[in-house]
């Protein structure tokens, strides 16, 4: 088997050359290794074209994030096996023969991970596995390396740090999902299509590498959670049946935002912006669920009953965790007047020399397209950023004091639901409203 090694670099001056060159020490017979840079501004694309010639050397103009960038190297590589492997990697000797063995003593093999451990020595993934929420976690984690984890055995999935797929699963299953940009669960999300198609994940121990685990974004920020947390919903609302979502799913995720404790306000702020996203794009989930759960129209119905429920839900133990503030204290009345500017969602008027509904919906293969949204449904999401930003602030104002005044509190809470349930009426009438062209369309198919 022909073996294609596709390493994924941004800025990777820091680590770049010892990825390379432990990657470059590798014994196999035929082989080949392409560099996909996106847009590196640190002279990293050089290194590779001065230290590393017989590297096949590939420049994006732009930043396309994990899942366009190893695509595009997909599309050139000429292997049998091809493998995705991070700049933050240094492998051991034997690693990518260990990998591609998987494929050679099992045909069913779609998809092969390796162990991955911390700097340190500690293993940081031998394979994950993924909750009834999505929650994604590694086996191992953080545990020290005493041989615990060294037989091969399927698994859920395994990190896109150090990765391999067979040929025969790509033209199968298709490249990585675009759509889980700039980064998280699309490796996730390949390897539940590899196994929905009967192909087997294997997490293959004796394919080790140290992975430093570095990242170019903020885990913590509010576009951090706001990112990972979209991804989690669009990779368990693309396999969840609205069975599980209904009955199990929904139940999870409530107990769960309602169990957050102090600190968890920026999450409750990005958990809200994450439901509302997936709120406006269910054109996108209903066209990914018909493709691979073979699901019908009827799904739009049954994922936006799931999102409005979870946006109605209130942080309760963040809520009875948190201190009020005083009366007088400063600055209180403008943060809470600023709330009260939120409360009606205003419809927005269009950007556009084009009628926003009846015959454009009517006409238009995809009801709710670029245009509508651009024009009429993106400013009601950064009027819902914007509110969530300012919730985040009471909270953390709340959260500086000690126990004061419960009604104080009570009110700051009452006026995030009024807010809610106000937003929820006008995007519940909007989904009604486009209920019927969407089905037409989609039944046209």
């Amino acid at each position: 088997m022909k073996a294609s090694v596709i390493v994924l670099s941004w800025n990777g001056r820091a680590d770049l050359p010892e990825c390379l060159a432990a990657l470059d020490a590798q014994e196999f017979a035929d082989w080949e290794i392409l560099v996909v840079d996106n847009a590196s501004t640190d002279s990293s694309a050089e290194l590779v074209r001065e230290h590393y010639p017989h590297m096949r050397l590939i420049r994006n103009q732009d930043n396309l994030g994990f899942a366009a960038g190893n695509n595009r190297g997909l599309r050139i590589a000429t292997g049998d096996v091809l493998v995705l492997l991070n700049q933050d990697t240094v492998v051991h000797p034997g690693w990518l023969q260990a990998l591609v063995h998987a494929f050679e003593v099992d045909p069913q093999c779609g998809i092969a991970g390796a162990k991955a451990l911390y700097p340190d020595g500690r293993i940081q993934h031998a394979g994950g596995y993924v909750d009834a929420r999505g929650e994604a976690a590694h086996f191992g984690y953080r545990e020290p390396d005493n041989g615990q984890f060294d037989e091969r055995r399927e698994v859920d999935f395994v990190t896109g740090a150090a990765l391999a797929i067979s040929r025969a699963a790509l033209q199968e299953i298709g490249e990585l999902d675009e759509g889980f940009h700039l980064a998280y669960y699309e490796d996730v999300d390949w390897c539940y299509r590899a196994r929905e198609a009967g192909y087997r994940v294997l997490y293959t121990p004796a394919a080790v590498l140290v992975h430093k685990e570095r990242s170019a974004g903020s885990a913590n920020s509010h576009e951090g959670m706001y990112h990972f947390q979209r991804n989690r919903l669009r990779f368990v609302f693309k396999h969840w049946p609205v069975r599980s979502l209904r009955e199990e799913f929904v139940a999870l995720e409530r107990a769960w935002l309602e169990g957050l404790a102090a600190g968890g306000e920026r999450l409750v702020a990005a958990m809200q912006h994450a439901y509302l996203y997936h709120l406006l794009h269910l054109d996108d989930l209903v066209t990914l669920r018909r493709k691979i759960l073979h699901a019908g129209s009827d799904d739009a119905d049954a994922l936006a009953s799931v999102l409005l429920a979870l946006r109605t839900v209130l942080p309760v133990k963040l809520a009875q965790d948190m201190a009020g503030p005083k009366p007088g204290d400063e600055g209180w009345a403008d943060l809470l007047a600023g709330l009260r500017q939120r409360e009606v969602i205003v419809e927005q008027p269009a950007r556009s020399a084009l009628p926003i509904v009846g015959p454009l919906l009517t006409a238009l293969r995809r009801p709710w397209n670029q245009a509508i949204t651009a024009a009429y449904v993106l400013p009601m999401i950064h009027q819902q950023i914007e509110f969530n930003s300012r919730v985040v602030t009471l909270l953390e104002r709340l959260s500086q004091g000690k126990l004061g005044d419960v009604d104080h509190l009570a009110t700051v809470l009452l006026e995030y639901l009024r807010e809610a349930n106000r937003e929820l009426d006008d995007l519940a009438a909007e989904v009604r409203g486009l209920r019927a062209p969407v089905e037409k369309d989609l039944s046209a198919d």
